[in-house]
């Protein structure tokens, strides 16, 4: 509920919701019939005042037009056409249509309540009127849309039918710190350094490319449910369908007696890595090694079978690539999204993806068997998120599983051609994926 006032503060609720009603009536229509959910109260103790909303402020008391500035930053100043994710104070909304060159700009809702109070305590008439704003509800949106600027209150508060919208924009915002950190990381530059001599006697990826056209393709990740699969998996493979392994779930499928026909591994970590490959693999000698060239050494060298080296678009791969041309593969962080393109690009019309959970259902961060397995604690843990599986049901995860989730939805996104089954609806739902009959 709506906290108290300590001092006169001018109600502008009536105001605001005369221009919302008359150019958004769909959206005063959702707002009303939404009920208050958060202690909101106003902090004016300060140079100037905001909102304090279950914690969190919805933007500084000291400095919101320089807060505001250094958010519309990150949107290029001759934009004619930009996105702000999240109202807050309207603050970053008014500074950017101060600029001449903008013609329309997308604002979008992530907290009705949050919305109402804002409405209530600030005044918006005057970019509630301006005829280049269209304002709308983050679930009606599919992707993050660009140049764009969020308000990080707003991001915090995201309700959860606004919250897939949410972990878009928070990952794109952090992707270049990401990418930054991957490419200047000293351990991954001396693994590959020490990998340049074996890559142009390894093979290409791109000996793949194309070689099950039409076919399906089974792409194995070591999340808990891939435990209920291993014959349906197994099965697969008797009809012919390849299996194309994360290293992880190496070791949960030898123990089960299925040999992967493609083993992918792109870790740089010698300690995040080698435990993958810690069981007797003298039985993958007519499997594959799919690798980047940062994965350490000794990975490589215990391998049996023949390697092949893959490329990811990181400029940390360019001047390899340069000397030694390999096939390319799409990464963003995590060894599944390799594994689906290599499916893709093996030209499966239908991949089917098992152990794919991007969560911990059950309890479990991964199978049974794998390296790291163990038991998630019930309570509350740092960078903790709920997302929804095929039954419709909350399961736990955390932040960089859902950013891999994420990813992979929108590289779905990008091969509505293709068939793509999840194998099981306890863990994550994915988007794009539909699930067998």
């Amino acid at each position: 509920m709506d906290g108290g006032l300590s001092r006169s503060i001018d109600d502008y609720f009536d105001g605001n919701s005369q221009q919302l009603r008359a150019r958004w009536p769909e959206v005063w229509n959702r707002m009303v019939s939404t009920p208050a959910s958060h202690r909101i109260d106003v902090v004016d103790d300060a140079d100037e005042f905001t909102l304090f909303v279950d914690g969190i402020q919805l933007s500084s008391c000291y400095g919101r037009a320089k807060e505001a500035a250094l958010q519309a930053a990150l949107i290029p100043s001759e934009s004619e056409a930009a996105w702000v994710y999240g109202v807050g104070t309207g603050d970053l909304i008014t500074l950017l249509l101060a600029r001449r060159p903008l013609c329309q700009l997308s604002v979008v809702i992530f907290n009705i309540p949050v919305f109402r109070a804002s409405l209530r305590y600030f005044d918006h008439r005057q970019w509630l009127m301006d005829e280049r704003v269209e304002l709308r509800f983050a679930d009606s949106c599919e992707d993050v849309l660009t140049p764009f600027a969020a308000v990080p209150a707003c991001l915090a508060l995201a309700q959860s039918w606004a919250s897939r919208l949410k972990e878009l924009v928070v990952l794109e915002l952090n992707t270049p710190y990401i990418n930054r950190q991957f490419q200047s990381n000293p351990d991954f530059i001396a693994q590959l350094e020490k990998n340049r001599e074996r890559i142009p006697r390894d093979g290409d990826v791109r000996e793949l490319f194309g070689r099950d056209a039409g076919k399906t393709v089974c792409v194995v990740g070591a999340g808990p449910t891939l435990a209920d699969h291993f014959e349906r998996l197994a099965d697969e493979q008797r009809k012919g369908n390849a299996v194309v392994a994360v290293d992880a779930a190496l070791t949960p499928l030898l123990r089960e007696h299925i040999v992967p026909d493609v083993v992918v591994t792109i870790d740089g970590q010698r300690d995040g890595v080698l435990p993958y490959f810690a069981v007797d693999i003298s039985r993958c000698q007519a499997a594959l090694l799919v690798y980047f060239p940062v994965v350490h050494p000794d990975v490589l060298d215990r391998w049996p079978g023949r390697r092949l080296t893959a490329y990811s678009a990181s400029p940390l791969f360019e001047s390899v690539a340069t000397c030694c041309p390999k096939g390319l593969l799409f990464s963003s962080g995590s060894v599944i999204h390799p594994a689906v393109d290599l499916a893709v690009q093996m030209g499966a019309a239908r991949i089917q993806l098992f152990g794919a959970d991007f969560a911990y259902p059950g309890g479990r961060s991964h199978v049974a068997g794998a390296a790291f397995a163990r038991e998630i604690a019930d309570q509350q843990a740092p960078g903790q998120v709920w997302l929804v599986n095929g039954e419709g049901r909350q399961v736990r995860s955390v932040k960089n599983l859902c950013g891999y989730l994420r990813d992979l939805e929108r590289y779905i996104a990008r091969h509505g051609d293709l068939s793509f089954i999840n194998m099981s609806k306890q863990g994550a739902r994915i988007a794009g994926a539909g699930y067998l009959e």
